[in-house]
């Protein structure tokens, strides 16, 4: 019978032409393995994900066949492995084409888990922490549940550094949220006693000398300190014996060095999260300081130190300790009310209306000066490094100059000056109660402008601190207002009664009101993104507002309605201003999108002075109580 050439060929030749096949494509394949994809590289197999079925499984279903079966299976598997990229993908769409429903399902649900790759393991180092930056916090901390790999990575002390750097101390400018700074109390370091690794002589500076910038630009007395100790050697080991004596007692030879162990950053991050979110969510421990015995006028703390000064109608200051509530002293003087206070780690200065400023050593109680002048009463002061200014009912404000040993005065406000505050070097800021603000040139000692908005008394005015950037520009308080009018209108929208029932939809307004208000604060922080450094002052009046200003140009930025009376209490930060009305409240207002987040209660009567700090709000009242909202405990 003769051979039909459209036949298929002989077992024999397609085994030849397999063979070729196989020993054209199989050494290439396993001599080079770059060429293996990411499921078959042998360096993978312990870090890539596992496959959703056990391969133990099929080799199972396989013993269960026939030997020709089982031949003919693997052959096709041989195939298949062995041909390249191109044939396998022809070979694959053939298979497809005569699968049917019930194979098609299962490619479906089998392939899906097998194409989970994780990048991760395969890339470097560098790369992956370059992938993870682009992530935020819950992302991260997810993305170290997943496994030891990501989790090392995840936990990268760089990444949380970024984060910090971007969130502490500022708002973000991706998702709007801001931490606290957190200043933690100052604490001698006990891994470096004084003895070690001196390399100069000790100068001794007598008793009373200031520490710090004063003490180390006065080189002149401690050459002068050197010389002396230098001519004169018995007195030089009298010295050097002293100070080592000192310095045993303090630092004794057995005592271990402690390692100075360094946070990680991602701690950091955590703690202050903690503190934010308690602003957020208004959860604080409040406390009442009783002691005086009428109306808290001016209140003052520092929050390192841990101590709370008060002043009152009832002639006396208060020193209290603001962690133990305990009273440390009581300094009286003053033959009228005090209204103005302000303290440093070595001085208190207070004002009066009996119209005088006294400066006391705070440590002891002692008055070391008093300062008078003016003819009325002062109503506020503030003082720096250099000078010390002071307002008072005589329509006045003075600015005495202990460097220059003079006092000069400044006229213009036609009532009482309420509030004073030094800005730079030469400018004050003055509000009073004939509802302007005034800033002035102290070099040349004249009003440089007046800013008029208000309609009530102006009772308190705070520059902004060196260093501060906000986003209260003209275009930020248009885009601030359209977004609060669509928030407005669509809350309403989603509140409004169903027809004919005159009952609203469960939850429309609780639930969607502040994801609305959260999305509004965001669009304004995109549209106004660029930060500004410009000055700014923020004052608050008793037309019940508080108006925040361009320093430079005067012009009325931005202004809050919230307190129903006027207000008396102003501090803000980057974060959050807080203010204190005469109807009883305190409101905490986010300082860039300008919404009252929390209202406070709990005085019985007008709130007179505020004061701020990272983890809490003091306030003061007429009522003679002292409040503290800290935010800090978890």
């Amino acid at each position: 019978m003769a051979s039909d050439p459209d036949k298929i060929q002989p077992i024999n030749d397609t085994k030849l032409d397999i063979h070729d096949f196989l020993s054209r494509h199989v050494p290439a394949q396993l001599a080079n393995p770059r060429k293996l994809c990411y499921r078959h590289r042998p360096d993978l197999v312990r870090k890539r994900l596992p496959d959703s079925f056990n391969i133990q499984d099929v080799q199972q279903q396989m013993e269960k066949l026939p030997m020709a079966d089982k031949e003919a299976i693997s052959h096709i598997w041989s195939l298949f492995s062995a041909a390249p990229d191109e044939q396998r993908i022809l070979i694959l769409k053939g298979i497809l084409s005569t699968c049917c429903m019930p194979q098609l399902s299962f490619l479906f649900d089998a392939i899906k888990p097998l194409l989970r790759i994780d990048f991760i393991s395969i890339l470097p180092r560098e790369v992956s922490l370059h992938v993870f930056s682009y992530l935020d916090a819950t992302s991260l901390c997810n993305a170290a549940q997943v496994s030891q790999t990501w989790r090392s990575l995840a936990d990268d002390d760089a990444l949380w550094h970024r984060m910090c750097e971007q969130h502490i101390d500022k708002k973000c400018t991706k998702c709007g949220w801001g931490l606290p700074l957190l200043d933690k109390k100052k604490r001698p370091n006990p891994r470096k006693p004084t003895t070690v690794f001196r390399t100069t002589p000790v100068s001794v500076l007598p008793l009373g000398t200031a520490c710090g910038p004063t003490a180390t630009s006065n080189s002149n007395t401690e050459t002068s300190t050197d010389d002396a100790l230098a001519s004169n050697p018995s007195k030089r080991q009298k010295t050097e014996a002293r100070v080592e004596s000192i310095e045993t007692a303090s630092y004794p030879a057995s005592q271990p060095l402690v390692p100075l162990i360094r946070r990680p950053w991602k701690d950091v991050y955590s703690e202050r999260l903690v503190v934010e979110r308690n602003w957020r969510q208004n959860k604080y421990q409040g406390r009442v300081l009783r002691g005086h015995t009428d109306g808290v006028m001016c209140v003052q703390f520092c929050d390192v130190a841990g101590i709370l000064m008060t002043g009152s109608y009832d002639k006396t200051i208060r020193v209290w300790n603001m962690e133990t509530g305990e009273l440390i002293r009581v300094l009286s003087g003053h033959a009228r009310c005090v209204r103005a206070l302000q303290f440093d780690e070595a001085k208190l200065v207070t004002g009066a209306m009996d119209n005088t400023l006294k400066i006391w050593n705070w440590h002891t109680g002692q008055c070391i000066r008093t300062l008078q002048g003016h003819t009325g009463g002062v109503l506020s002061l503030h003082f720096d490094s250099r000078i010390l200014a002071s307002g008072s009912t005589d329509h006045t404000i003075r600015v005495w100059n202990f460097e220059a040993g003079e006092c000069c005065t400044l006229t213009g406000h036609t009532e009482w000056v309420n509030s004073v505050r030094i800005f730079g070097d030469h400018t004050l800021v003055s509000g009073s109660d004939d509802a302007t603000i005034r800033v002035w040139d102290l070099t040349s000692r004249t009003c440089t402008s007046v800013l008029k908005g208000h309609v009530g008394q102006v009772q308190i005015v705070l520059p902004s601190p060196k260093g501060f950037t906000h986003r209260f520009t003209p275009e930020a308080t248009e885009a601030a207002a359209m977004a609060s009018s669509r928030n407005i209108s669509r809350t309403a929208a989603r509140a409004r009664p169903l027809t004919g029932t005159g009952v609203s939809p469960p939850g429309c307004a609780t639930d969607d009101s502040p994801r609305l208000q959260e999305q509004a604060d965001l669009t304004v922080n995109s549209n106004c993104s660029t930060l500004s450094d410009r000055p700014i002052l923020m004052s608050g009046s008793l037309d019940n507002t508080i108006k925040i200003w361009d320093m430079t140009t005067g012009v009325c930025l931005r202004t809050l309605f919230g307190h129903v009376e006027g207000v008396w209490g102003l501090a803000y930060d980057k974060l959050r201003i807080v203010s204190g009305s005469h109807d009883k409240t305190i409101r905490i207002w986010d300082t860039e999108s300008g919404r009252c987040m929390h209202p406070l209660e709990g005085h019985n009567g007008p709130v007179t002075a505020v004061a701020l700090s990272d983890t809490k709000i003091v306030s003061a009242s007429d009522d003679g109580d002292i409040r503290i909202w800290d935010y800090s405990k978890r």
